[in-house]
């Protein structure tokens, strides 16, 4: 009995420690979420060859099955739009021999902002979009039957080598920033400045984390940083 409780009271503990570490970065609405955008699905080797009449196929049927219609499309490029209840959106679906990838275009009661926070951008919509575009990918790959690499946003958040302007250094402490907890945020500078912020004591009020790393990257930056990471995410831009 006594080694039973002692189970229950480490599996308590240790289910809080993974909620305290698995808490967002705070939007100031619950159903907000930092956009997943763009998406880009690479077709792995050894895959069956995919042409463009598979893909078109494929898009049509399973995006009908989820409400999403070919409102335009031209040799490599779809245009695709959904109303589900009260929210209408639209998107691109462009393709090649390589692979395919989905970008964001416009919405309606979706809450779509370019949300500015401490210095930062954030691109944010309704959390639900997140979900319905994961789940035309998912069909979609079903569909083409063959397997494939997705990358949401510039990288994958664990791609190190991926994160623009950092040496050695900037890389070492970013390694650091992705073993801590939620919230967090990462910043960077073209002149190689970096900066995180991170919560330091679970369950404590939410650190304002993406100004911290703002203000901090900034006046080693030339006032140049930009955010990178937040939270489980990549939200830096290439074009910016």
């Amino acid at each position: 009995m006594r080694r039973l409780a002692r189970l229950c009271s480490l599996s308590l503990l240790l289910s809080q420690g993974l909620v305290a570490h698995a808490e967002p970065y705070n939007l100031g609405a619950f159903r907000l979420a930092v956009m997943d955008d763009p998406w880009r699905i690479e077709f792995q080797g050894g895959a069956k060859p995919v042409t463009r009449q598979d893909l078109e196929q494929v898009v049509t049927i399973v995006g009908a099955t989820r409400g999403w219609k070919v409102a335009n499309s031209t040799e490599g490029r779809m245009e695709l739009t959904n109303v589900i209840r009260e929210h209408t959106m639209s998107i691109e679906l462009t393709y090649d021999a390589t692979g395919y990838g989905i970008r964001y275009l416009q919405s309606t009661n979706l809450l779509y902002e370019e949300l500015a926070r401490s210095g930062a951008t954030l691109r944010v919509i309704h959390g639900n979009y997140n979900g319905w575009i994961k789940d035309l990918v998912s069909g979609i790959n079903a569909g083409l039957g063959v397997s494939g690499q997705t990358t949401i946003g510039f990288a994958p958040i664990q791609k190190v080598d991926a994160v623009p302007f950092l040496r050695e250094k900037g890389r070492d402490a970013y390694k650091e920033f992705l073993s801590k907890p939620t919230p967090r945020a990462f910043a960077i500078a073209p002149n190689g400045a970096w900066a995180f912020g991170f919560r330091t004591v679970p369950g404590s009020r939410q650190p304002d984390v993406v100004g911290y790393a703002m203000a901090t990257c900034n006046r080693r930056g030339n006032g140049e940083c930009k955010l990178y990471a937040l939270d489980e995410r990549v939200v830096w831009r290439s074009e910016r």
